[in-house]
């Protein structure tokens, strides 16, 4: 049975939906990148797919959304740089990112731990 005839394939699916969890790092992923240097949209996309190892590909109409709205947020400005809209991080941006980083450093602890569960 391959793993889209498999019901327990298709429930973990509905369970640990994998463009929920996309979707859901997203913005930290644009903010990371963007705290690093100034980055327009395309290059995002390509770079988020290259550190996924081509497992992650975002598409325009998910990048550019969540621009906006990390734009209307106060999280990043945009500027043109010659033909290209180019996206910086701001200060209360950085602030933001550094809050995300640290809660989710914490879930990947745990999800380590539970990985490497051994009952004690």
């Amino acid at each position: 049975m391959t793993g889209a005839e498999d019901p327990l394939s298709k429930e973990m699916q509905a369970t640990f939906n994998q463009s929920s969890f996309h979707s859901g790092f997203l913005k930290l992923a644009i903010l990371r990148m963007v705290s690093e240097s100034p980055m327009h949209g395309y290059g995002m996309m390509k770079e988020i797919e290259r550190i996924s190892e081509h497992t992650w590909k975002p598409s325009p109409g998910s990048i550019y959304p969540a621009l906006q709205e990390l734009q209307r947020s106060g999280y990043i400005l945009q500027e043109t740089v010659g033909r290209k809209r180019v996206y910086r991080i701001t200060e209360r941006g950085d602030a933001i990112l550094e809050a995300a980083l640290s809660h989710v450093q914490r879930g990947v602890r745990c999800l380590n731990n539970l990985i490497d569960y051994k009952q004690s």
